[in-house]
């Protein structure tokens, strides 16, 4: 386990915040992906990626905290714009996503009869940004709570969980659109900006 670091009521606060709005958009995205007549395929390899996924956040959460910065000073005000700046951006990015999706969005990995291939929006700087999303939630959370050390491990076990659900999707959209996927495969890396994982 390590030591955490200091953290003030305002870095803190702040992530609550932060988690206060995802709850809210992920519920909307949640209610608004409920539709008479759509599928889904379940996969145990993709429920195996959500399951490490879950345990890349439970090790950031996991642990004692240290509360003992003043909130005006300057670790706690550096701390709390990078809970701002990771956070803010894991929400936009997630509700961008969700809207440019449409009704293509769904928590389950499926592929409908007029599916579309959504390359605009956040799709045109990665295949899959809500993974991309959650990556970024996960850092503000570990700055949140003064975890920065288990992201050493949790970002690792992130990338290998969001790389199974990768893998399972892509085979969905590779056979409902064959070329055109190739291509955007190509083209546009997985879930980190400018990295090829897959």
């Amino acid at each position: 386990m390590f030591r955490p670091h200091p953290i003030g009521f305002l870095q803190f606060g702040l992530f609550w915040v932060i988690a206060a709005i995802g709850a809210v958009a992920l519920i909307r995205a949640f209610a608004g992906s409920r539709e008479k007549g759509a599928t889904a395929r379940k996969s145990r390899a993709a429920t195996l990626g959500i399951t490490i996924q879950g345990i890349a956040f439970g090790i950031v959460g996991f642990g004692p905290m240290h509360m003992a910065l003043p909130w005006s000073s300057a670790p706690s005000l550096i701390a709390s714009a990078l809970v701002l700046l990771f956070g803010g951006g894991a929400i936009a990015v997630f509700i961008s996503s969700v809207r440019a999706m449409g009704k293509n969005w769904a928590v389950v990995a499926r592929t409908r009869s007029d599916h579309q291939l959504v390359r605009s929006g956040p799709f045109a700087i990665v295949r899959h940004p809500i993974y991309l999303a959650l990556l970024l939630y996960m850092i503000a959370f570990a700055i949140g709570f003064g975890h920065l050390g288990q992201l050493l491990f949790a970002v690792p076990l992130y990338c290998v969980g969001a790389a199974i659900r990768v893998r399972e999707e892509e085979k969905l959209l590779r056979a409902q659109f064959g070329d055109d996927h190739a291509r955007y495969v190509r083209e546009v890396p997985a879930f980190i900006p400018f990295l090829r994982l897959g």
